[in-house]
C-alpha cells in the first residue's frame, strides 16, 4: 500500500463512524431534500482515452438519462439512482466508435450542518456511497483475427466513497442544489491482453488507481405539493491507472421531473 493511501483509509473510517454520531434530526430539513421517484434526460459532450486500443482521445455528443428513487427517515435519507450514457458518435478523425456507460448507485446522506452566505441559508447533507459502474467500447472498423479483438475495450469499478449535498432555498419555490461523489476504495476490472502473462483483469484500486468522482450544480423548482421541475448541470470523471490507460468525461445539461410518493 503506497503512503497516501495508508493516510486516506482511516480518515476514510473515522469520518464514516463520526457522521451518524454527529448527524441531526432531518425534520426541519426534509423538505429540501428530494424524495420520490425522479426521471433526468439530457444530452452533453463525451470524451475518451484509452490506450488498450489507442493513445489518440476520442469525443462526441450523446444522451443522459437517469432515474432516481429517495426516501428520507428521522435521521438520515438514503437513494437509489442509475445512470446511462450512450453514443455511436464518437470519433478521432475518420475513425468512429460506440460508447456505452452505465452506472447504479446507493447513497445514505445524513445532516452535515448548515451555514447563512449573503443572507441564505445553506444546508449540507453527507454520508458513504457505493457505485457500480460499466464502460463498454467498440470501434467501428472492419477486420479480422487481432484488429477485430483490439476493436472491443471494457472498463468495470466497484467502489465505496462519499457524497456531499448542499441546497439553498431562494423562494417559497425556487432551491439551488448541488452534490459531489468520490470513490475512495474500488474493484476494478478491465480489457486485458491475454498474450500479456500474468496480466490479471481484476484488481483492488484506490482513489489514485481507479477514480470515480462526479459532481452536479442545479436549480429546483415546486411546481405542484407533489410535482418538482429541476434544470441542472452534470460533470463526470473515471480515471484507472493499473492496466493501459483509460479516462473518460463528460459534462451533461439535465432536465428532470420529481414525483413525491
Amino acid at each position: 500500500m503506497t503512503p497516501p493511501c495508508r493516510y486516506v483509509l482511516p480518515v476514510f473510517v473515522l469520518w464514516l463512524v463520526s457522521v451518524p454520531l454527529l448527524a441531526q434530526d432531518l425534520t426541519n430539513q426534509s423538505s429540501l431534500f428530494e424524495k420520490g421517484i425522479a426521471l433526468h434526460g439530457g444530452a452533453g459532450l463525451l470524451a475518451v482515452r484509452d490506450e488498450f486500443i489507442s493513445s489518440e482521445k476520442y469525443s462526441g455528443t450523446g444522451p443522459f438519462l437517469a432515474a432516481r428513487w429517495s426516501r428520507d427517515h428521522e435521521t438520515y435519507g438514503y437513494r437509489l439512482s442509475l445512470q446511462y450514457l450512450f453514443t455511436s458518435g464518437l470519433k478521432n478523425h475518420n475513425v468512429s466508435a460506440e460508447l456505452r456507460q452505465f452506472s447504479l448507485g446507493v447513497d445514505f446522506l445524513y445532516p452535515a450542518g448548515k451555514m447563512v452566505l449573503r443572507g441564505k441559508e445553506l444546508y449540507f447533507f453527507a454520508g458513504p456511497s457505493a457505485e457500480l459502474f460499466l464502460h463498454f467500447r467498440r470501434q467501428n472498423i472492419a477486420g479480422s483475427g487481432e484488429s477485430i479483438f483490439n476493436a472491443y475495450s471494457a472498463a468495470s469499478l466497484i467502489s465505496a466513497g462519499v457524497r456531499s449535498e448542499a441546497y439553498c432555498p431562494i423562494g417559497a419555490e425556487i432551491t439551488l442544489d448541488g452534490s459531489s461523489q468520490l470513490s475512495i476504495l474500488s474493484f476494478g476490472g478491465r480489457s486485458v491482453d491475454p498474450r500479456k502473462t500474468g496480466a490479471s483483469p481484476f484488481r483492488l484500486l484506490t482513489l489514485f488507481t481507479g477514480l470515480n468522482a462526479h459532481g452536479e450544480l442545479g436549480a429546483n423548482y415546486r411546481a405542484t405539493a407533489s410535482l418538482r421541475i429541476r434544470i441542472a448541470y452534470r460533470l463526470e470523471v473515471t480515471r484507472i491507472t493499473s492496466w493501459d490507460y483509460f479516462i473518460s468525461g463528460s459534462d451533461s445539461f439535465i432536465l428532470g421531473v420529481t414525483y413525491a410518493l
